[in-house]
């Protein structure tokens, strides 16, 4: 409680300290190890870490981390936050594609892979993540239509069924990603099919 008080108090301290840990330190350790593979699936995974945090931390905390273009309040922060995110999501998507076209001399391969990360990312992760998040709260703390009041079925400290509905549905949009890319690669590379 006393760190939702202080991030209250500290205008974007949730955000701040966000960018220092998932956008310098962790992509730091990542490229000073020689991890690139973890890298390229990394870079792109930070939308949907940010989606589910600025939906999960409604209304108190992450509010301007990633806001969706329909937010009540926007502020130039949030908008310039959310800019940040996708621009590093796709340098990760452009690196994943260029680098298995240069790697399969297959730029078909390489367009095919850009195309699936950009479809899981973006509509993927900005649209339907919200949505599963915002639809797990409604089921552990449905809304009376009436007084229009949240009444949680059990006791749950915070937002943390909806982190954890996040990270779950992030993971699965993950897994999804590497099979359609595993399935796609090796269909493409079997056939040898060539659309440039």
């Amino acid at each position: 409680m006393r760190f939702i008080n202080l991030c209250l108090s500290i205008p974007n301290l949730d955000t701040i300290i966000f960018y220092i840990i998932f956008v310098i330190i962790i992509p730091s350790v990542l490229f000073s190890s020689g991890d690139y593979e973890t890298l390229k699936y990394y870079l792109p995974a930070l939308v949907m870490a940010a989606v589910t945090l600025t939906e999960s931390g409604k209304p108190d905390v992450f509010t301007n981390l990633y806001p969706t273009s329909c937010s009540n309040n926007p502020t130039f922060s949030g908008f310039l936050s959310t800019n940040i995110i996708n621009g590093i999501a796709i340098v990760g998507i452009l690196i994943q594609s260029l680098s298995l076209a240069a790697a399969t001399s297959s730029i078909t391969l390489g367009l095919v892979s850009g195309l699936i990360i950009f479809a899981i990312t973006f509509p993927m992760a900005q649209q339907i993540l919200p949505y599963f998040i915002r639809e797990v709260d409604e089921l552990f703390c449905p809304t009376n239509y009436i007084t229009g009041i949240k009444s949680c079925n059990i006791i749950i400290r915070g937002n943390w069924h909806m982190y954890l509905a996040g990270l779950i549905f992030s993971i699965f949009l993950l897994i999804v990603q590497y099979t359609l890319l595993i399935g796609f690669s090796k269909y493409i590379l079997s056939t040898n099919i060539k659309l440039i």
